[in-house]
């Protein structure tokens, strides 16, 4: 029994990870020469002051601070004269996740091997949970049209400590813009 209930718990711990993760996607201008652009500065972000959880400055800063880092680390240059602006947006939603059927199972064994026992249940699996998603633009800087769009969700932990949130930020930040510039 002791290899049956390691196996079971490494399939269950591979099949959670595996379902975990960022999602991420983008859209963008073909016509656009996204290598051409070398030097970018920042529009002004608007923030939705009604949720504590997003009106917060250091959160903010993370998100700024994270940006900044990815543009650099591929060759971006901020500049007072620049070739596009970057803004971002972020949002919190509640989601519902439910699953129709859920089984489960236990077993045991009493004292000198005489009694013993399988259990199994079945029933229906209802989990609440918040979803943050990061949508980061780019902006010509003459036109100001949108050249580029990359959006970024995963699961928000309204718990998390500062340094959990910052490692979470610079994730999402980096699965973003891992997309940007498109071709590269």
């Amino acid at each position: 029994m002791n290899r049956f209930t390691t196996s079971v718990s490494l399939l269950l711990l591979l099949f959670l990870t595996g379902c975990a993760g960022i999602q991420v996607s983008e859209d963008y201008d073909t016509r656009t020469p996204f290598p051409k652009l070398q030097f970018y500065d920042w529009n002004p972000i608007a923030i939705d002051d009604r949720d504590t959880r997003l009106n917060n400055p250091l959160l903010q800063k993370r998100f700024r601070e994270a940006i900044d880092r990815e543009l650099q680390t591929k060759g971006f240059v901020v500049a007072p004269i620049p070739d596009f602006r970057v803004q971002y947006t972020y949002s919190i939603a509640t989601r519902l996740e439910s699953d129709p059927v859920s089984t489960g199972f236990g077993f045991g064994k009493g004292s000198y091997r005489r009694y013993g026992g399988i259990g199994i249940s079945t029933r229906s699996d209802i989990r609440q949970y918040d979803v943050g998603t990061l949508v980061i633009d780019i902006y010509d800087e003459q036109s100001a049209k949108l050249l580029w769009r990359g959006r970024g969700s995963d699961t928000y932990d309204n718990h998390a400590t500062p340094e959990e949130m910052t490692v979470r930020v610079n994730k999402l930040v980096a699965a973003v813009l891992a997309q940007f510039p498109p071709g590269r």
